[in-house]
């Protein structure tokens, strides 16, 4: 047995999101109360706390430690300082980062020249699927991934890297973009720790829930309804709603007036949608490169939603075509549209889609399939020189 820990600074509010911070912490509970192999820690700042409280997070979880953002000019010595106590203090043998952002670069940087005697072994995740094609792309984007990324791959000796994602080992094996050449591991494993009611009193909405991004593409599904409503498509007992917040948030309501689709299409937000998809038939994702292992997605499928995604990434080892969903067969609004079309017309698709959607989560995407590759992984980390 070893202690592990995970490390979160700078959460911000995730009420609207926020799946990889949200699915880290429920993994965290879920080991514990397991009994797993190791101890698992969780080590954050108190603000990142506080917002992992707000939507239910870790207060139910046991060695959860926190430190004190400063705000002086010393601010990442002392930081520093208060976490270097922690990981010595607990004997931390792991240490890793779900969710990497420039926030931890002088802090990761610092536990990198910690005595070996208290050195942890440094982990990186990798949950962001766009790296590996902006890394050196120079366009002004929301996150500058190469300013992000390359200072932590070029000056701190990570140990490993973990990702859901076999596109980004093999870009990095391939441009060699980790100085320190850190083994790097792929998971294919996913699952969600919501608890969904066996019986649904299911209704004919179709939910898309997201941040409001361009990356997410919401107003892809915009156009779509848009498109079939053109062609009056009868949606008379159909509703989309749109779950998420975020910078496409006015562009969709603009959207929605100049379509006049408000009616049909409701636009909200909330922080637990347990509910919202019990209730629902179908989930649907437009992201770019990947739809695996989207949280949202995940647990829609546990609540018995069919799937209606784009066909980018390791999208099917989520949905499988025609079993429990549909990809696009055009990677535009016209073949999302063509979907929607296809499974609200085809009655017979609701359930059976939704009871394979199911099937998946209790026989593949489980949290004991995670929890075996999760402590594969520590134990070669720790057993490695």
């Amino acid at each position: 047995m070893a202690n592990i820990a995970f490390l979160f600074i700078g959460v911000s509010d995730i009420s609207g999101g926020g799946g990889a911070e949200r699915f880290f912490a429920d993994f965290l509970k879920d080991y514990q109360e397991a009994n797993g192999t190791h101890k698992l820690f969780m080590i954050t700042d108190e603000i990142s706390k506080q917002n992992f409280n707000k939507v239910d997070k870790l207060k139910d979880c046991k060695n959860v430690l926190s430190f004190k953002i400063m705000n002086n000019r010393f601010k990442d010595r002392l930081e520093y300082w208060q976490l270097a106590k922690l990981i010595i203090k607990n004997k931390i043998k792991v240490l890793q980062i779900p969710l990497y952002g420039i926030q931890y670069y002088e802090v990761v940087k610092r536990i990198d020249k910690l005595p070996a005697i208290f050195r942890p072994k440094i982990v990186i995740t990798i949950t962001d699927s766009f790296l590996s094609y902006y890394y050196f792309d120079n366009e002004d984007r929301i996150y500058n991934y190469r300013k992000m990324f390359g200072p932590l791959f070029d000056n701190v000796r990570i140990d490993a890297i973990i990702s859901w994602y076999k596109l980004f080992k093999e870009w990095a094996i391939e441009k060699k973009v980790v100085k320190s050449g850190p083994e790097i591991y792929v998971i294919n494993s996913r699952y969600t720790g919501k608890k969904f009611p066996e019986a649904f009193s299911k209704k004919n909405r179709i939910v898309y829930a997201s941040r409001l991004t361009r990356a997410k593409k919401p107003l892809m599904l915009v156009e779509a309804i848009h498109i079939l409503k053109q062609k009056q498509f009868d949606f008379s007992e159909w509703k989309f709603i749109i779950y998420g917040k975020g910078e496409l948030e006015n562009d969709i309501k603009t959207k929605l007036k100049e379509y006049d689709l408000n009616e049909l299409v409701e636009l909200t937000h909330h922080h637990d949608l347990t509910n919202a998809f019990s209730e629902s038939k179908c989930f649907v994702s437009t992201q770019d490169f990947e739809n695996f292992p989207s949280l949202a997605m995940n647990e829609a499928m546990a609540a018995g939603n069919a799937i209606i995604a784009r066909n980018v990434g390791q999208t099917d080892l989520f949905v499988k075509d025609g079993v429990n969903g549909l990809l696009l067969k055009e990677d535009n609004a016209n073949g999302l549209a063509h979907a929607i079309s296809t499974f609200i017309s085809d009655q017979n698709l609701h359930e059976s889609m939704g009871a394979e959607s199911i099937k998946l989560t209790k026989e593949v995407h489980t949290f004991a399939n995670f929890k075996v590759q999760m402590d594969n992984f520590w134990n070669n980390i720790i057993n490695k020189n």
